[in-house]
C-alpha cells in the first residue's frame, strides 16, 4: 500500500475532479507553487489565501497567542516572561485544536461560511460564483483521447519519473501518468482508469525493464522495476572515465624528486588526508572520488590538494550542486567556483547557445562595409569569445565537484564528458551515506561502492571523542550508536508539541551564550511550525515587529526577523557576489512598496540589500528553523533536531554530525489515535529511531539495479555523444538519447485496473 499510495492519492484528486465536473460548472487548473514543490491542482476562482487559511493550524494559534498577550499586559503591566510564554503556548495548542465530536453537517458549514466572510469580506454565496464559472462540457472517453495526444502524454510521464528518480516503478508511472491528463475531464471512473491504464502501459514499453526475468509471483503488483538508456548511459560514462588512464597527474616516484614542495603543501596533513591528497595526485584517472564522513577533513584536504596542484599540474576550478556551498568552497580553496548548473547552462546550455546567436551576428556584422560598424562587431566578437572561454574547461585542470552525493547524475556525467574532451581530471567529494540528490541520483554511491576511492577515515569536527565514535556508527546505521547518546543525554523524547517548545528553549540559551546553533526537521511542515512559534516568541519580547510582508510560506516577516531566501538571484547584488539559495538574513526594514531591507545574518556592519516583493513573496521564507536538506555541508556549534517517524537514516546522520559541542535529537512520539484502527506505531524514542535508522532513503543506481537482475549481461546503453571542443563557434548540446526500444510489455498488467 506505501508503494502505492502516491498514485491512488492522484487517481482521487482526478475522479473527484471528473465527478464534480459532471455535476457542476467548474474548471480546474495546474498552481505553480514554485520549484521546491510540487504543482498545486486546484478548482479555478478559489484564491490561495481562502485555501491557506483553511489548511493550517499555526495561524490560529498564533492570532490566540496574540489575544492572550495582549490580556497578559494588561493585566500584569508587562511582557511575558520566556517560560510563561511557553506554558501559555502549550495551553493555547491544546486549546486550539479542534475537539474531534461529531457535528452536524450544517453547523460545519455555517462555521466555513463564517470564517471565509471574515476573511474576504464577500459572502459565501458570492464566493461560490467564482468557482462556479465555467461551462457544462461533454466528458471524454478513452478512445476519444487520440494517438498524438496518448504519445505526447507518455514523453511527458517518462520525463516525469526519469527526472525524480534512476530506478522507478509501475506505481511511479501511473502516478505520473495520472498528472499527465488531470486536466482531462472523463466521463467515468472506469473510462479514466482505461486511459490511464493506456499510457502507463505505453510508457512502460518505452523504458527499460530492470527485472523483466523475475517469477511474477514473487513480484508485488506494480513494482516492477524500470530505467532508460540515458540513465544507464550516463552512469557508463562516469563507470568508464574511473578506468580511464591519461588524465593530469604526477607519478608517485616524482614526489620524492620534488620532496620539498610535496612537503610545502601537503605536510600539514594528517596521514589518512596526506595519503588521499596523494592518492588522487599520482592518479592518472580521468575520475576520481574522495570519500569522507562527517567532520573528516574533506575541505583542509582539498585545500592542500588545490595548493599543491596550482603549483605544480595545473589551473583548478570548483563546482558544487549549490550556490552557498561553492561560495563556502571558493572561500577555502581561493579558486573559482560555480554551481553545476550555472557551469552547464553557460558552457553548453542555454547561456552558451544566446552568446553564440550573439557571435554569428557579430560575424555577419563585420561584413559591413562601415568601418565603425566593422570595429564594433570585431570588439563584440573577441569579447564573447573571451567570456565563452571562461566556460570551458582547459589542459590539466583539476576540477572538483564538492557535496558530490547532491549532484544528480547527468549532471555528473555532462561535466565529466566536457573534462574528457579538455583532457581534464574531475574529483569528485562527499559521502554516499548522507543524503542525495532530489534528482535522478545514485551514481556517486555507485562510484564510491564500486572503487577505487580516496578515503579519510579521523574525525576532527567533533569536540567530544564519544561523540566522534558514535557518528561513525551512526553512519552505518548500528542501532548500538544510539546507546552512546542516549548515556550523554542527547536524545530527548515526548509529545510533539512539547519536543517543538523544548528544541525552541534549547536553540534559545544556545544564542544567548553565543553559540551558532541550527535548529532542523525533516519536513517543511514542521519547520514552519517551528518558525511560528519563534516568531511568536520574539513577538512577545518586543524584539520583532508584529506587522510585515507575507513569505512564500504563508508566514510574515518583520523588522528584526531572519529571513532564508531560497533561490539564486544574480542581479542583486551582495558585498560577496549575489542574493544567494539557503543564505540567511536579518530584516532591517519593511518598504512600503512590499520589498524588505535586509543584511547577512550575524553581521552587523555589513550592507543592506533591497529584496523586491515579487521576489520575496515567491522565494523567501522565515529562517529561524531550516530543513536538514539545508544543512548538509555545514558546520556550527550545535545542532539541535526534530525526529519523527517516516525519517531515513541518511537524514538523522546528516543532522546529529553537524554541531561541534552538541547534536541533539527530540523525537516525537505521540500517543495513538483511538479513533484509528490499531497500529504498531513505535511506543518510545528509542523505537522511532531505530525505525529510522532501519529506513534508507537511498536511491539505488540503474546499473547496480540491472547487474542484480542480470548478472554477467550487459545493460542495454546508448553510447554517448562525445562533446566537442574545438570553437564551433560552441560545442552544441547533446541530443537527448531515446529511452530504448520498445519491449514487451509489463508482466504486471494493466495495473491502476486491478
Amino acid at each position: 500500500m506505501h508503494a502505492a499510495v502516491v498514485t491512488v492519492s492522484e487517481l482521487y484528486d482526478a475522479l473527484l475532479a471528473d465527478e464534480l465536473t459532471r455535476r457542476l460548472p467548474v474548471e480546474w487548473s495546474v498552481r505553480d507553487r514554485g520549484p521546491r514543490r510540487n504543482p498545486a491542482f486546484e478548482v479555478d476562482g478559489i484564491g490561495e489565501d481562502l485555501l491557506r487559511h483553511f489548511s493550517t493550524r499555526a495561524e490560529a494559534i498564533h492570532c490566540a497567542e496574540q489575544e492572550w498577550l495582549a490580556e497578559f499586559q494588561t493585566t500584569h503591566g508587562r511582557a511575558p516572561t520566556r517560560v510563561e510564554t511557553t506554558r501559555a503556548r502549550q495551553h493555547l495548542t491544546r486549546a486550539t485544536r479542534p475537539p474531534k465530536i461529531v457535528r452536524p453537517l450544517a453547523e460545519l458549514l455555517a462555521d466555513c461560511a463564517n470564517r471565509a466572510r471574515a476573511l474576504t469580506g464577500l459572502e459565501p454565496r458570492d464566493l461560490a460564483a467564482r468557482a462556479l464559472a465555467g461551462a457544462y462540457g461533454r466528458p471524454l472517453h478513452a478512445h476519444d483521447v487520440g494517438p498524438e495526444v496518448r504519445a505526447a502524454m507518455v514523453a511527458q510521464v517518462l520525463d516525469d519519473v526519469s527526472t525524480r528518480r534512476s530506478v522507478w516503478t509501475t506505481w511511479n508511472l501511473g502516478a505520473a501518468s495520472v498528472r499527465a491528463s488531470k486536466l482531462l475531464r472523463m466521463a467515468t471512473p472506469a473510462e479514466r482508469r482505461a486511459l490511464l491504464n493506456a499510457i502507463t502501459t505505453d510508457a512502460a514499453a518505452a523504458c527499460v525493464h530492470l527485472d523483466d526475468n523475475r517469477d511474477p509471483t514473487t513480484r508485488r503488483v506494480g513494482e516492477s522495476l524500470f530505467t532508460s538508456t540515458e540513465l544507464l548511459g550516463a552512469e557508463k560514462v562516469l563507470l568508464d572515465a574511473a578506468e580511464t588512464i591519461g588524465a593530469p597527474h604526477r607519478p608517485a616516484e616524482m614526489l620524492g624528486v620534488i620532496q620539498l614542495r610535496t612537503e610545502h603543501h601537503l605536510g600539514a596533513l594528517a596521514p589518512d588526508q596526506r595519503a588521499a591528497a596523494e592518492a588522487v595526485i599520482t592518479s592518472g584517472r580521468l575520475l576520481d572520488v574522495l570519500v569522507g564522513p562527517a567532520g573528516s577533513g574533506k575541505t583542509t584536504t582539498l585545500a592542500a590538494l588545490t595548493s599543491f596542484w596550482r603549483h605544480g599540474i595545473g589551473t583548478v576550478v570548483g563546482l558544487a550542486p549549490s550556490a552557498t556551498a561553492a561560495r563556502a568552497l571558493a572561500e577555502s580553496l581561493g579558486v573559482p567556483c560555480e554551481t553545476t548548473a550555472k557551469w552547464l547552462h553557460e558552457s553548453t546550455g542555454d547561456g552558451a547557445t544566446a552568446r553564440a546567436l550573439r557571435y554569428a551576428d557579430a560575424v555577419t556584422r563585420k561584413a559591413s562595409r562601415d568601418y565603425r560598424e566593422q570595429r564594433a562587431a570585431n570588439e563584440e566578437h573577441w569579447r564573447l569569445r573571451a567570456e565563452q572561454d571562461q566556460w570551458r574547461f582547459s589542459p590539466g585542470q583539476l576540477v572538483i565537484v564538492d557535496e558530490a552525493s547532491l549532484a544528480d547524475t547527468r549532471t555528473l556525467a555532462a561535466i565529466v564528458e566536457q573534462a574528457r574532451a579538455a583532457t581534464a581530471k574531475v574529483l569528485l567529494v562527499g559521502d554516499h551515506l548522507q543524503r542525495g540528490s532530489v534528482d535522478a541520483g545514485g551514481a556517486f554511491g555507485l562510484l564510491a561502492r564500486r572503487g577505487p576511492t580516496a578515503e579519510l577515515t579521523s574525525l576532527w569536527r567533533f569536540a567530544r571523542p564519544w561523540e566522534a565514535r558514535a557518528s561513525l556508527e551512526l553512519r552505518r546505521a548500528h542501532p548500538e550508536a544510539l546507546d552512546a547518546y542516549e548515556a550523554h543525554g542527547a536524545i530527548t523524547a515526548g509529545g510533539h508539541d512539547a519536543m517543538l517548545d523544548a528544541a525552541i528553549d534549547a536553540v534559545t540559551t544556545a544564542s544567548e551564550r553565543g553559540r551558532v546553533a541550527v535548529l532542523q526537521a525533516v519536513d517543511n511542515r514542521t519547520v514552519r511550525e517551528l518558525n511560528a512559534r519563534i516568531r511568536a516568541d520574539c513577538i512577545t519580547t518586543g524584539r520583532v515587529a508584529q506587522t510585515g510582508v507575507s513569505l512564500h510560506d504563508g508566514l510574515t516577516a518583520g523588522v528584526g526577523d531572519r529571513i532564508v531566501t531560497r533561490r539564486n538571484h544574480r542581479r542583486l547584488a551582495t558585498a560577496d557576489g549575489f542574493v544567494r539559495n539557503g543564505a540567511l538574513w536579518d530584516v532591517t526594514a519593511v518598504l512600503p512598496d512590499g520589498s524588505l531591507r535586509a543584511r547577512p545574518a550575524n553581521h552587523a556592519e555589513a550592507t543592506a540589500v533591497r529584496l523586491p516583493g515579487e521576489y520575496i513573496a515567491e522565494h523567501v521564507e522565515l529562517g529561524y528553523a531550516t530543513t536538514i536538506a539545508r544543512t548538509q555541508g555545514m558546520t556550527v556549534d550545535e545542532t539541535h533536531t526534530i525526529a519523527t517517524p517516516g525519517m531515513g537514516r541518511e537524514d538523522l546522520y546528516v543532522a546529529m554530525s553537524r554541531g561541534r559541542h552538541t547534536n541533539r535529537a527530540y523525537v516525537v512520539v505521540d500517543q495513538d489515535d483511538p479513533e484509528c484502527l490499531p497500529g504498531h506505531a513505535p511506543s518510545s524514542g528509542r523505537a522511532v529511531l531505530e525505525q529510522i535508522l532501519a529506513t534508507s532513503h537511498a536511491e539505488p543506481s540503474a546499473t547496480e539495479t540491472w547487474a542484480a537482475h542480470h548478472p554477467g549481461q550487459a545493460a542495454p546503453v546508448v553510447p554517448p555523444a562525445r562533446p566537442q571542443q574545438p570553437w564551433n563557434p560552441w560545442p552544441p548540446q547533446p541530443a537527448p538519447h531515446p529511452l530504448t526500444a520498445p519491449p514487451p510489455p509489463s508482466a504486471d498488467g494493466p495495473v491502476l485496473g486491478r
